[in-house]
């Protein structure tokens, strides 16, 4: 028996398996994503519903519209913005914390990420295309912060300037770059990658002080390439979101 999680974002869809002995810190079996078609679901949505087996679970999930997947696949569960959330926050409008920020907490405080020690104080760091940065403290989701990703920064420049360029090139390559640009390009990678990177480790610096023991987990999309070389603890796991519904998963089943 398994447990299948799709995740529906903006642009993408990702379909992860869990096996029904895996612990709350192990990884997927698998993880296939595929970008959003129009109309909705596209092919993919048929294709990973002959995935399915007899008493598998299925959860629906995430912030893009989750209406036609929830036609295709019929799931167990689907989790939408503004249902209730176990998660201990906060935030003043729990019903409106993104369902990824939730999933990334509740992985956190359930301790999903193996050697991370879920009584500590941790930022957990998303990097995709916003930046997403949750403060978890002994259990309890403080609150955090959003911020515009690489790709979003380095667009906003182009597109509200007259004469900054359109930068392309993948993001892995930035980490490459001069912090210092002594040309155009060079200096907009500096403000867009090389300052998130700083942003980040001047955020757990200045909480430090209050919160002593405090490390970053990081995940999302560009998360492998910040360097973040001041901070530690650190810990990176690609899969935290998932790993975070599923645990939300067998939460919710456990108790109801």
């Amino acid at each position: 028996m398994s447990t299948w999680v799709l995740e529906v974002g903006n642009s993408r869809a990702k379909w992860a398996q869990f096996s029904a002995e895996a612990s709350l810190h192990d990884d997927p079996r698998s993880v296939q994503v595929c970008p959003i078609g129009r109309p909705l679901p596209d092919s993919s949505a048929k294709t990973w519903a002959q995935d399915i087996a007899t008493g598998d679970h299925v959860v629906v999930t995430g912030s893009g519209n989750l209406e036609p997947w929830v036609e295709a696949l019929r799931p167990t569960r689907v989790f939408r913005p503004g249902d209730a959330i176990p998660l201990l926050t906060n935030v003043t409008e729990p019903g409106k914390l993104g369902l990824d920020r939730v999933a990334n907490a509740w992985a956190v405080v359930s301790g999903c990420v193996h050697e991370a020690d879920p009584t500590m104080s941790w930022l957990v760091v998303d990097a995709g295309t916003c930046v997403t940065v949750d403060l978890v403290c002994g259990g309890r989701h403080m609150g955090g912060s959003i911020a515009p990703g690489i790709r979003m920064r380095l667009q906003a420049m182009h597109e509200h300037t007259h004469a900054l360029p359109w930068i392309q090139d993948p993001v892995s390559a930035m980490a490459a770059m001069p912090v210092v640009g002594t040309n155009t390009k060079d200096a907009m990678v500096s403000g867009a990658f090389h300052s998130l990177d700083a942003e980040l480790t001047g955020t757990w610096m200045r909480l430090k002080d209050e919160f002593p023991n405090l490390g970053i987990i990081l995940t999302g999309g560009d998360a492998q390439h910040l360097q973040l070389r001041a901070v530690s603890p650190r810990f990176a796991d690609a899969n935290l979101t998932l790993k975070g519904h599923h645990a939300l998963h067998k939460h919710l089943h456990d108790t109801h």
